[in-house]
């Protein structure tokens, strides 16, 4: 087993912040990312399809009955300490959260997170 220094260790790390954002509409998801990588340079983001219900369509249900589940996009992006603050609130506007039923935004900070990055030569997915 190999010796890990853990001042090597350190150097390697910066502080970062995940932000997690849970939208509705797979229009707003699509729009979130592009807006991410074009206008904020973000190359650290995720995107996952989730199915669930929400609490107010489980209020609107009809007794006996389950509300349909409809699926929602999580969205998570690794950014350091320093811009998470400007980000979040890129975030907040760009997918449109200040209206109700839109999504929620959260963040969170992480011990630290390693660098990486892909060749130049592959293409950006669309």
């Amino acid at each position: 087993m190999a010796n890990i220094n853990p001042e090597a260790q350190s150097e390697s790390r910066e502080a970062v912040k995940l932000i997690s954002c849970l939208v509705n509409s797979e229009k707003v998801q699509k729009e979130l990312l592009q807006a991410l990588y074009d206008e904020q340079q973000i190359t650290r983001a995720n995107s996952i399809n989730c199915r669930g219900y929400a609490s107010l369509f489980e209020a609107r249900a009809k007794a006996g009955s389950l509300p349909q589940a409809h699926f929602s996009y999580l969205i998570e992006v690794l950014v350091s300490q320093s811009k998470a603050d400007a980000l979040f609130d890129f975030i907040f506007h760009k997918a449109g959260l200040d209206k109700p039923g839109a999504g929620i935004v959260f963040m969170e900070k992480l011990f630290g997170a390693s660098d990486f990055s892909l060749p130049d030569e592959i293409l950006k997915e669309k």
